[in-house]
């Protein structure tokens, strides 16, 4: 039985996106971004803070394709997707962990010229 994994995020992509080399497995295609998510808040002594969360996403094949070609640093972006923790090991030896976000849906507020909302979905691609 799958357990429900689903993640609703908006922010601004901070870097990216850059189609990712695989040498495993073929035929697949990957396209990454960095995005930021911002949170103000009011703390203890009355001050408002920020809390930035940064994050990458992936984003699979026709998807990636679209991405890759509609979406730029800057721009703000709604991502609906999965959360996937990734785990490797470093040049050094070191186990490193992280989590991802696999993205199913993706919504962009401007694109490249200026054009309206555009919302890309990986069922519609295939």
């Amino acid at each position: 039985m799958n357990h429900l994994n689903s993640i609703l995020l908006e922010g601004v992509i901070i870097d990216g996106p850059n189609r990712v080399n695989l040498s495993k497995p073929e035929g697949k295609r990957l396209v990454k971004l960095e995005m930021e998510s911002d949170r103000y808040y009011i703390d203890i002594d009355g001050e408002r803070k920020l809390e930035a969360t940064r994050i990458y996403v992936q984003c699979w094949g026709a998807l990636g394709d679209k991405v890759l070609e509609q979406t730029a640093k800057g721009m703000p972006i709604r991502v609906v997707g999965r959360i996937r923790a990734c785990k490797w090991v470093s040049d050094d030896g070191y186990t490193l962990r992280d989590i991802e976000i696999v993205a199913e849906h993706l919504e962009f507020r401007k694109g490249k010229n200026g054009e309206e909302t555009r919302i890309i979905e990986e069922e519609d691609l295939d």
